[in-house]
């Protein structure tokens, strides 16, 4: 396993763990954006990681920190490397994890996912610590599914 293979899975794992103590973390308000390189060409923000499977809800609240930028982001079946401020929709199986769904959104620029993940987390500051990895998509997410936001 490549260092970092392992970085994103001890990553994506400490935030699935705070998708799992929501109650806690909520009072303790310990959650916090971990933003992306500005220049990304090839940017992938892990918006929510839930066991819940209550995919409708998550991606309307996605859906909805969208319009409120009222045109900031174009959503877009697949973005393009280098392109800011288009930003495509998917949510992957965790590996390791039953029944865990992690919520992504793809940018060709990391400054346009960065401020996608920052517009969520001031809406839904207790909810998770959303994170912006730039290069390929951490490998322990699999099964992509393309979706469209409500």
């Amino acid at each position: 396993m490549t260092t970092a293979t392992h970085g994103n899975r001890g990553a994506l794992g400490a935030l699935l763990l705070g998708a799992a103590l929501l109650t806690m973390a909520a009072a303790a308000h310990a959650f916090e954006v971990k933003p992306g390189p500005e220049a990304c060409r090839n940017a992938h923000a892990v918006i929510v990681a839930s066991t819940t499977a209550q995919h409708d809800y998550v991606w309307r609240e996605v859906g909805g920190v969208v319009r409120q930028g009222r045109g900031k982001w174009q959503v877009v079946d697949d973005y393009e490397p280098g392109v800011a401020m288009r930003v495509s929709f998917r949510q992957y199986d965790v590996e390791g994890r039953e029944g865990a769904t992690a919520y992504v959104a793809h940018c060709g620029h990391g400054g346009t996912c960065n401020s996608l993940v920052q517009a969520f987390f001031e809406k839904h500051p207790d909810w998770y610590s959303p994170e912006v990895f730039c290069g390929e998509v951490p490998q322990i997410l699999h099964n992509p599914q393309s979706v469209s936001l409500p």
